[in-house]
């Protein structure tokens, strides 16, 4: 087994967790891959970390630094520099379970061939705090990623290794200003054309964190994201209302409140249908506006 792999890792001032993750893939059991980092603008001492890891040659690392504009950014920028056929993201927070890399390399010789799988979805543990995370129903379970959460109501934040050449099909939206999009906007409009292959392998560890947003606040560069991201769903037609009636209309609702709580307006920019249907559900929108945005910092 030859299978080359990128592990993709974002990453922004988080030095600090930078050593434990790179003990870990040093561990793996399958070591034919690369350690791709895309440093989304990092004003610590990140590049000095990774480059006294590069000296030490115990992995193959590429490391390059872009201007701050976001995840969904580093993940573009590292689609363009991946020198492999499957990306495997992994943040910077996060880690693997010591047998990640082979399994996938593993599940590739079964989707390799197969034009209609995308990628690989598997399990993930939280390691800090009790977060329900589903198992697949079956192994090796051909299934669209979003019937995984919206048809089968299967909970918890999943690892996902792509194939290279898809998500190049499915690049995230890019706006200046904007340094949030969710990756819905990407993985979901991916499922429309392909399927993935969903296994009950444990592949990555998470801790769960209060980064960025709180419980009782909303940052206004967080709300200005999700604006242009429901913008883009609401666009694209992720969600056909056949197939998610109930998503489909409240990608509606979500975009007029949050562009009301961000100020950021994309109204004009919608077809005349789509117009209807926000104007439709632009009381409702209202309402959880007005108890929202007080709490926009």
């Amino acid at each position: 087994m030859s299978n080359f792999i990128t592990i993709f890792t974002p990453t922004y001032n988080r030095a600090h967790l930078l050593e434990r993750l790179y003990k870990n893939l040093c561990e793996q059991e399958y070591q034919n891959f690369e350690w791709l980092i895309i440093d989304d603008g990092s004003t610590d001492n990140t590049r000095e970390i990774i480059e006294n890891y590069k000296r030490e040659g115990k992995l193959n690392i590429q490391y390059f630094y872009k201007e701050n504009g976001g995840k969904h950014t580093a993940i573009n920028f590292g689609l363009e520099k991946a020198q492999s056929d499957i990306f495997f993201l992994l943040d910077s927070d996060d880690f693997l379970e010591k047998s990640a890399t082979k399994v996938v390399a593993e599940k590739w010789d079964v989707i390799r061939n197969t034009p209609s799988l995308c990628g690989i979805v598997g399990l993930s543990k939280f390691l800090n705090k009790e977060v329900r995370t589903d198992a697949f129903p079956e192994d090796d379970w051909v299934v669209s990623f979003t019937d995984i959460y919206f048809k089968y109501k299967i909970l918890g934040d999943k690892p996902v290794a792509f194939k290279t050449s898809v998500m190049k099909e499915f690049p995230f939206p890019d706006k200046k200003g904007i340094h949030f999009v969710f990756e819905a906007v990407s993985w979901h409009e991916m499922a429309k054309k392909y399927n993935v292959l969903a296994v009950n392998d444990l592949l990555q560890y998470k801790e769960y964190t209060e980064d960025g947003i709180t419980r009782n606040t909303y940052k206004k560069d967080y709300v200005k994201g999700l604006a242009f991201s429901f913008f883009h769903l609401v666009k694209n037609r992720t969600y056909p209302f056949a197939k998610y009636p109930h998503h489909f209309l409240w990608n509606y609702i979500h975009l007029a409140i949050n562009s009301l709580l961000s100020g950021e307006s994309y109204f004009n920019q919608l077809s005349l249908i789509d117009k209807i249907i926000y104007l439709m559900f632009y009381p409702r929108a209202y309402y959880t506006y007005s108890k929202l945005k007080d709490k926009v910092v």
